[in-house]
């Protein structure tokens, strides 16, 4: 992911907010950590399928550094590495939100297009855009009563 400035974050803040969850899996480990959920690391590598270790590690400490992940170590025979959000990473819920509600509304019956050499490994011209569904709890909180307002 490229770089973001400070001058150029301060002159949009979507680019100011994409410097902290921009990129391929940090909103999933987010979405992974929502309403007080504790997950340690193989936890989060099972539940987002394709990610590497190293990549998830770069990530969650991406995320601790810029305070939206508490990490947790115990002092235990082996070591055990807790994660959660912290209260300004549960502030991104409503973008959680937005976002599994605009997937949502417009995935359905959409194709895009590959690249030929993608298109040689499907076997075909275009592939049907197939995410893995957020947790539950995302889901619920995208249907309750009131969750539009909150967005």
């Amino acid at each position: 992911m490229r770089k973001i400035g400070i001058e150029t974050a301060r002159e949009c803040p979507c680019e100011y907010a994409l410097r902290y969850i921009g990129g391929a899996w940090k909103i999933l480990i987010v979405a992974h950590l929502v309403r007080g959920k504790i997950r340690r690391h193989a936890e989060l590598r099972r539940l987002l399928q394709g990610i590497t270790p190293k990549i998830l590690t770069q990530q969650l400490r991406e995320l601790e550094r810029d305070g939206l992940v508490q990490r947790t170590v115990y002092a235990e025979v082996p070591p055990r590495v807790e994660y959660r959000l912290t209260p300004l990473g549960e502030t991104l819920l409503p973008v959680l939100e937005a976002m599994y509600a605009w997937g949502k509304q417009t995935r359905e019956g959409r194709t895009f297009a590959c690249s030929e050499t993608n298109a040689k490994s499907h076997g075909k011209s275009g592939r049907k855009l197939n995410p893995q569904p957020l947790p539950v709890s995302i889901q619920k909180a995208a249907r309750a009563p009131g969750s539009a307002d909150r967005l």
